[in-house]
């Protein structure tokens, strides 16, 4: 069942960062070959507004995504933790593994998802050129995010990697 529900939460992980990368440029994709209609329902906005609209659409999308995907993973790593301590014997380097992985699930969920949905949210309809003050901690934020999430990843893929060969 550990391995099931470890396997799981990767697979989330990189399903996430698919659907991530893959909105804005969408809307990239949308706006350059647009289908007649939408340049017909969308001709009163002009192209800059449509394009912050179909972005703002996106990012949404993605707020909700990652709200949810890091409640699953708090989820999944408490269940996974649960099933571990009730292991004999213990494996004591899975427990510390799967403890550091909640320990960043808690940090980006209840931290850096708030801020970097707050400060996306104040820059959904800001001017980027000259870029606004507020893109730098975005920015740094959402790097931190990615970085955090990637050693979660890695640590979860060496965990099944030594589940898979002690097996």
């Amino acid at each position: 069942m550990a391995t099931a529900l470890l396997g799981a939460w990767i697979g989330i992980t990189a399903s996430m960062w698919f659907a991530a990368t893959g909105s804005f440029s969408t809307v990239r994709r949308v706006l350059e070959g647009p289908d007649p209609r939408l340049s017909e329902v969308t001709r009163p906005l002009g192209p800059d507004q449509t394009r912050v609209v179909l972005r703002h659409l996106a990012s949404e999308i993605n707020r909700t995504y990652f709200r949810a995907y890091g409640w699953a993973q708090v989820a999944l790593a408490a269940s996974l933790l649960f099933l571990l301590l009730r292991q004999t014997p213990r494996d004591r380097v899975a427990l510390a593994m799967v403890g550091a992985m909640l320990a960043l699930v808690l940090a980006l969920a209840f931290y850096v998802t708030p801020e970097i949905v707050s400060i996306g949210r104040a820059l959904d309809f800001v001017p980027r050129d000259p870029p606004p003050p507020e893109m730098g901690r975005f920015r740094i934020l959402h790097g931190a995010y990615t970085g955090l999430d990637g050693v979660k990843l890695l640590a979860g893929v060496g965990l099944l990697a030594r589940w898979m060969v002690d097996r």
